[in-house]
């Protein structure tokens, strides 16, 4: 093969890499970019003893990709406050990996800071957002929102609700 055609032949290959390469890695930023209808509650309530919340986008298909943000969906019960979340780094013994969406019963000082984080409650996310193993008989509110870690004093606080009800 002569050395035009070799050289015609690997940029041909080149082009066709790269444009795979483009494509392949924008598919991936698209599916991990936040979806606020993801976060926007359409219903909620309690259902043989499990706090649901119904969203319009859909649920769970947002998933934070920078480390330090938590994104949540949580319930104001009667036994207190739980969280389905997921983040990038591990303090959860239901799930192996985080991102995975999992629960945790939180306490929030006046600042919407967490001071207490425990492993109540069992996340399931299929088509709406659950919180299972509560023991609550009651929803008084239901809130989505990005928690982040503060640098200036450490803590993990609310950065933005999207959405709560009532």
């Amino acid at each position: 093969m002569n050395s035009k055609k070799l050289f015609t032949l690997a940029l041909a290959t080149f082009i066709v890499t790269s444009a795979i390469l483009v494509v392949g890695t924008n598919n991936v930023l698209a599916q991990s970019k936040l979806n606020e209808a993801d976060f926007k509650i359409k219903d909620f309530g309690i259902k043989d003893g499990k706090p649901w919340l119904t969203v319009e986008g859909k649920a769970g298909a947002s998933k934070p990709t920078n480390a330090s943000q938590i994104y949540a969906y949580a319930f104001v019960t009667d036994k207190g406050i739980f969280a389905v979340v997921s983040h990038g780094f591990n303090d959860s013994s239901e799930v192996t990996n985080n991102t995975q969406w999992h629960a945790h019963g939180v306490t929030l000082d006046s600042k919407n800071c967490v001071t207490k984080l425990d492993d109540n409650g069992k996340a399931e996310v299929n088509g709406e957002i659950k919180a299972a193993n509560t023991n609550a008989t009651k929803v008084d509110k239901v809130m989505t929102a990005i928690l982040g870690l503060d640098n200036a004093n450490g803590k993990v606080c609310v950065e933005k609700v999207f959405d709560s009800k009532p």
